[in-house]
């Protein structure tokens, strides 16, 4: 699938990504516009965003130097990795809108089902990131990779963590958890991607944006994205306030283990260049 054919039916118009660092207050400026309860939330997940914002990996990508080499090993094993992490997501959320039914969330249910249909797909975009991605690698960098057996890697323990916490959620009391998953982890896109790839062409040259399709589709899908989630967050809040805990518990855990997972992509990139 190319990136042409990934549905844009969320899709907002792109406004400017915020500070890296300040993605806490701008979203509770958003928030505001929406209910007390969302407030409370973005608040409350405060913490959680800070310290993914100061996680080490974060840190070098965002904040330190780093060669062009570490910068295109690290993309490679991100885009190698995150296809584990990318390809269940359209499960995972049609099986958070299955349970919610159950339990009588009917409108979330709807939402869910609706917005999984968005997701389906989209680790086409990182396998052909990969293979893009190593072919330029090994015109002229060493040592020599193979995309087939990068695809093959067994999961790391950030990709672990992050699949145990998607079906520790659905699989759990509060499915509608779900909700504050794909909330905090598009956002992430909104917040950070635009940076990232700004510095990985300033490291690496315009031309591997060529292999950075499913970061530049998501820096685009996921501001209307992010907007969908925050609606549903609104409402379901609004009906439901004694969600707000497990919902912050939630958003919290996906973020930490998607630091996790970053975690690996740099650590494995520096030590193949080690190799």
């Amino acid at each position: 699938m190319t990136s042409k054919e990934i549905d844009h039916s969320h899709e907002m118009p792109r406004s400017g990504a915020p500070p890296i660092g300040g993605e806490a207050t701008q979203s509770a400026k958003h928030a505001a516009a929406f209910s007390p309860s969302v407030a409370e939330y973005e608040a409350r997940l405060a913490a959680a965003r800070q310290r993914f914002d100061q996680h080490r990996a974060v840190a070098a990508l965002f904040r330190d130097k780093l060669d062009p080499e570490t910068f295109e090993a690290f993309l490679i094993y991100f885009s190698a990795l995150g296809v584990g992490m990318t390809e269940p997501v359209e499960g995972w959320i049609r099986g958070a809108g299955s349970r919610c039914g159950e339990l009588g969330l009917a409108k979330l249910a709807k939402a869910l089902d609706a917005h999984a249909g968005q997701e389906a797909d989209h680790h086409l975009l990182m396998i052909a990131d990969v293979r893009w991605l190593v072919d330029h690698w090994n015109v002229d960098r060493q040592p020599k990779l193979s995309a087939g057996a990068l695809l093959a890697m067994e999961p790391t323990n950030g990709v672990l963590a992050y699949r145990h916490v998607h079906e520790d959620v659905i699989g759990g009391i509060a499915p509608y958890g779900q909700l504050a998953i794909e909330f905090e982890i598009e956002m992430l896109s909104v917040t950070y991607g635009a940076r990232l790839i700004e510095r990985c062409t300033e490291a690496c040259g315009g031309s591997v944006l060529e292999g950075l399709s499913f970061l530049s589709d998501h820096v685009t899908l996921d501001v209307g994205h992010t907007h969908f989630n925050r609606l549903q967050l609104s409402s379901l809040l609004d009906e439901n306030p004694s969600f707000l805990s497990n919902l912050v518990s939630a958003g919290s855990a996906a973020l930490d283990a998607y630091a996790m997972f970053l975690d690996d992509c740099l650590d494995l990139a520096r030590r193949r260049l080690l190799s």
